[in-house]
């Protein structure tokens, strides 16, 4: 509502069939830095053009969720039951000048996401630099397809991507990135170039709980990484039409060193200073694939998406962030691929199906494999209620561990 409200546009103008995908106007409106005005007043002085009010969004988002979690190593089952809020924002962005703008996320994490764009028209092509700090992932300086990341959230489909599962629940920090990247694109694609870090949401590098052991032996100070370096980033993608309908492609790359990994001894119970010997230099190093495919079908919309992703194994002193922090954790490569698919069958109701698996190499091959089932009844563009349901065997890479939730997720944009 916030670009909405500077635009003049419906929300569905930018998105396909629901928010937050985008649709070809929303690549578009992201490119120009979301600096697009409709008839909302401007205050315009030498250097100075900005909306005369401020667009925020407020988030209201109550869940509802069962969970049954099960693992081959007690002689039952737990179940968990709670009604909770999920992602309570304010959603604070748009325009600040002719060429920048700037989304912010207030709530959520200590910093919350925040991305700083610019753009510039260089004839048939817009180009710029911008720097983020958020949860999207590696490429979240622009991010513009539908499979993972910032725009891959409806209905909670992202949860069987396999690049989605790396950067967020392998990476340290839940996948929160610094980056800087530069970039230039057009309606055809884009490229984006930049270095990236993982981050606390505070500080470049950070404090961070070791992933490795469960959530009641964690500190928030387990594992730090101390640092001025960055990894390199690169990321493409083609858009293309394919009889009427809207084709895409992409790949990332990350690859490098990002500083050294401490054990700060955190947690008495993990040990975590047993896992890294003087020296140890931690690294980004991952690199993924993604296709999707959109269109109609009469009045059906349709999308079908899928990607594959692959995380190097460690080595030596040389720990990958995406590939666990001990030896039996480091000694394959993580690899995966999912696919998915949603269908808009009438203006108000959205359905979806996706499976996802990824594997990596511990005692004997353990494959994540995860189920997520969901359907979406849009009361207004802006007030979605979702029904999802989500199977998901070798939970934290262990035999025999499933967890199952069923979840009742209304998000309201004012």
């Amino acid at each position: 509502p916030a670009f909405a409200r500077q635009t003049g546009a419906a929300c569905l103008s930018c998105h396909f069939q629901s928010f937050p995908t985008l649709s070809a106007f929303g690549r578009s409106f992201k490119m120009g830095a979301l600096t697009d005005v409709g008839e909302q007043a401007l205050v315009e002085d030498e250097a100075l053009s900005i909306p005369a009010v401020l667009n925020a969004t407020v988030v209201f988002r109550p869940q509802i969720q069962n969970q049954k979690t099960s693992t081959s190593t007690t002689s039952g089952s737990t179940t968990t039951k709670t009604i909770s809020y999920g992602d309570q924002v304010v959603l604070i962005g748009g325009r600040i000048g002719p060429n920048a703008g700037a989304f912010v996320e207030l709530g959520g994490g200590a910093f919350g996401n925040h991305q700083l764009f610019t753009s510039f028209d260089l004839g048939g092509v817009k180009a710029g630099l911008n720097y983020y700090n958020t949860g999207f992932g590696e490429d979240a300086g622009l991010q513009l397809g539908n499979v993972w990341g910032q725009h891959g959230a409806m209905m909670g489909m992202r949860s069987v991507s396999a690049n989605q599962k790396l950067f967020k629940g392998e990476a340290l920090g839940g996948g929160q990135f610094a980056g800087l990247a530069a970039w230039a694109g057009n309606d055809m694609g884009a490229i984006q170039i930049g270095l990236v870090v993982p981050s606390d949401g505070t500080t470049f590098g950070g404090n961070f709980a070791d992933p490795t052991v469960p959530p009641a032996q964690q500190t928030a100070n387990d594992i730090q990484i101390s640092t001025w370096k960055a990894a390199p980033m690169i990321r493409a993608q083609g858009f293309f039409d394919v009889g009427g309908m809207s084709a895409e492609v992409g790949a990332i790359f990350v690859s490098g060193n990002v500083g050294d990994a401490l054990g700060t001894g955190g947690s008495a119970l993990n040990n975590v200073n047993t896992l890294f010997a003087a020296g140890t230099q931690a690294k980004l190093k991952r690199w993924g694939l993604e296709a999707a495919l959109e269109g109609e079908m009469g009045d059906t919309q349709f999308g079908v998406y899928a990607d594959y992703a692959s995380a190097a194994k460690s080595s030596g002193n040389s720990v990958n962030l995406y590939n666990g922090f001990n030896a039996a954790r480091q000694s394959k490569t993580v690899n995966g691929w999912s696919i998915r698919g949603t269908v808009k069958p009438v203006h108000n109701l959205v359905l979806g199906l996706g499976y996802g698996q990824l594997k990596r190499g511990l005692t004997g091959d353990v494959t994540n494999k995860t189920l997520h089932v969901a359907a979406e009844y849009e009361f207004y563009q802006n007030f979605v209620v979702a029904l999802t349901y989500t199977d998901e065997k070798g939970v934290g890479f262990v035999n025999g561990a499933t967890t199952k939730t069923t979840l009742l997720d209304i998000e309201a944009l004012l």
